[in-house]
């Protein structure tokens, strides 16, 4: 259940930035989201972006569910982000 609401709500995320900009920066964020730092990720693929205090809160609440998932369900998800990125 827990993996199913982190990925309807990183779906829902990226879909909400902008097709562009999506296809562009989408791929390196779920990549850093999976396996970076919430520093990492601020200083990263979002950095373009002005983010208000809420959405900052919900990307680390989100990161913090995405660290109590196991080693394989997180490499799962990195293969999955590497086959449809091709």
């Amino acid at each position: 259940m827990k993996l199913t609401v982190i990925l309807l709500i990183t779906v829902v995320l990226c879909s909400s930035l902008g097709a562009g900009w999506a296809h562009e920066v989408v791929p390196g964020f779920l990549q850093t989201l999976l396996q970076g730092t919430a520093e990492q990720l601020y200083a990263g693929p979002i950095s373009q972006r002005k983010l208000d205090d809420v959405t900052k809160a919900a990307l680390t609440a989100l990161k913090k569910c995405i660290g109590e998932l196991s080693p394989e369900h997180v490499q799962a998800l990195l293969n999955l982000l590497v086959m449809n990125s091709r």
